[in-house]
């Protein structure tokens, strides 16, 4: 039995445990293991007391760790205020008894008061005041206080008790915070005068204080007070666990404010969707408790109840990204535990360019024929008008057409462009390729868009849009939710982005290179290092793949500013 006990040694005739020290926290206690002594020479008992020993240091490093790195509390419970405030007394009766049983620990007091008293004398002595010299103390077993060490210490209790006396009656909690956070370190918990029930909890720690000075000063006529018990701080304390455990909730309220940026809205809406849904399948789950087995029975969850397995895998992996963190950013738990768990996903969604058909549908409603503005808020009147054909004659994406400014309307080298950038407030491009300068097809021109431009600048507007609201950090959002209804009602199923996937084809069949279908819609263009620096495209062969995009089988009347002069 002895054998299998690790790091028991004999030196001599005793035998000894070498405790190794783990590597964390080595800068703590100064060393990397102990030898300690296990006062026998009979190996099989020294193998009962070194297994007590080791566990006993294995717990200490333990409460050491959770003193280190305090579990910080959201909620104050009344139980734990209890264990506050009884570990309050019991600390400040064990005080006052280290003071009654060691005279030196007292020694600095009474040294001090009597320094003070003396140096209040004076003499007449030409030498001055004679120098104070504390009385001989007979320090020996069961010795006992001084005559003066004892008035010292009822002097002392009986002015720390005046004043916890009226810390209470004036309800200064604040006064017993030090001793409060002291305690809950102790405990491996971080103490937030905020939390909730922590103005409570200091109440009953200073009602404690106060006791705990009245009982020290009726020890001083001789009453015999107890000094409480309380937990081993050495050990697992689980009694208030269920109020300090973190939660995946915890985990997305650390998430949704870190890093350098700001989070978007967007991406916290759909991570606060992911956990919403995960909670309502494990409610009030611990984050130490979530296995990769609950992972597992998630996952098999998710794609019988999500529509699609898209969202299925999206929903999983946004879990999984705040496990992610909580293992590598916050340190709270060993490992993420659902690391390798994934859904299969095929793409449901294919796009693809509109029809002929389904554009002769699109641009002959009234809005298109006779200029018939919509009143709802979010097609954003003239917007309603214009967009699906800048979308129709340049494949530009409908953010970077929503956010345009009448700024952004220029000529450059004689033509008339459309100058996509992040530049102005509330814009962006959603790549460094997306900085370009579009020209305005001829048709567009036709139907009136520079007058239209024209109009808009003479009005004093900024926004090219005046009357389309725009959703901060995602300007298409109103426009597109229009949209996609307005198609519905005519019966069409492409979406405002098929328009893109419209136009590119129309420009490779009449023979427009790769790299300038990129310059046109904003692509990143692939390729070798010679295509990508040094094969530059000029404004004029981009107006010619733009003049490419052509709709024989549609016919668009002109409507909208126009005078009957220009009709």
């Amino acid at each position: 039995m002895a054998s299998t006990l690790t790091g028991l040694n004999l030196r001599g005739t005793r035998w000894y445990i070498n405790i190794v020290i783990p590597p964390d926290l080595r800068q703590v206690y100064g060393k990397r293991a102990m030898n300690l002594a296990l006062e026998t020479s009979d190996r099989r008992e020294a193998t009962a007391r070194g297994t007590m020993k080791r566990a006993e240091w294995l717990a200490e490093f333990a409460a050491k760790r959770r003193e280190l790195k305090p579990e910080p509390l959201a909620v104050i419970t009344p139980e734990l205020a209890q264990e506050l405030a009884l570990r309050v007394r019991a600390r400040v009766l064990r005080q006052d008894e280290s003071l009654r049983d060691d005279p030196a620990t007292l020694a600095p007091f009474t040294d001090a008061i009597k320094a003070i008293e003396h140096r209040g004398r004076t003499s007449l002595s030409i030498g001055g005041p004679t120098p104070y010299r504390p009385p001989v103390r007979d320090v020996g077993l069961g010795a006992g206080l001084h005559d003066d060490d004892a008035e010292t210490l009822a002097g002392l209790n009986a002015l720390l008790n005046a004043r916890a006396g009226a810390d209470l009656a004036k309800r200064r909690r604040a006064a017993v915070l030090p001793l409060v956070r002291f305690e809950a370190l102790k405990l491996g918990l971080s103490f937030d005068p905020h939390a909730e029930g922590a103005q409570e909890a200091l109440g009953a720690c200073l009602m404690a204080y106060r006791k705990a000075r009245q009982e020290a000063a009726l020890r001083d006529v001789g009453e015999a007070i107890e000094t409480p018990a309380v937990p081993h701080t050495s050990q697992p304390f689980t009694t208030f666990a269920k109020a300090k455990a973190r939660t995946l909730r915890d985990v997305y309220d650390k998430w949704k404010v870190s890093g350098d940026k700001a989070r978007s809205t967007d991406s916290l809406a759909v991570y606060d969707r992911a956990l919403k849904q995960f909670e309502g399948q494990h409610k009030g789950l611990a984050l130490a408790d979530i296995t990769r087995e609950i992972g597992d029975t998630y996952r098999t969850w998710l794609r019988e109840n999500c529509n699609t397995t898209k969202t299925a895998r999206d929903r999983l992996t946004n879990i999984k990204s705040l496990l992610k963190f909580a293992h590598e950013t916050l340190e709270w738990i060993p490992k993420q535990p659902w690391r390798g768990l994934d859904i299969k996903t095929t793409t449901t969604n294919k796009r693809r360019p509109w029809t002929n058909a389904e554009l002769t549908t699109l641009f002959s409603a009234p809005l298109h024929t006779v200029y018939a503005l919509p009143d709802a808020r979010y097609a954003g009147r003239e917007a309603a008008y214009w967009i699906p054909l800048l979308g129709l004659f340049t494949g530009t994406r409908l953010g970077e057409l929503c956010q345009l400014r009448t700024v952004d309307v220029q000529k450059v080298e004689g033509i008339d462009v459309l100058v996509l950038t992040n530049e102005g407030e509330g814009q962006s491009i959603k790549s460094d390729a997306g900085h370009r300068s579009v020209p305005i097809h001829s048709e567009l021109v036709r139907l009136g868009f520079l007058k239209y431009v024209k109009t808009i600048k003479e009005a004093g507007s900024d926004s090219l849009w005046p009357s389309l609201p725009l959703r901060e950090g995602k300007p298409s959002d109103f426009f597109g939710r229009w949209f996609g209804a307005h198609c519905k009602a005519m019966g069409l199923a492409p979406t405002f982005h098929y328009l893109r996937h419209t136009v590119r084809p129309l420009m490779r069949k009449a023979g427009v290179n790769e790299g300038t279908m990129d310059k046109v819609t904003g692509h990143k263009t692939v390729g070798s290092i010679g295509t990508v620096v040094y094969d530059h495209r000029t404004l004029s062969e981009v107006q010619e793949a733009v003049e490419a995009i052509r709709y024989p089988a549609l016919t668009l009347p002109v409507v909208g500013l126009l005078d009957s002069a220009d009709l």
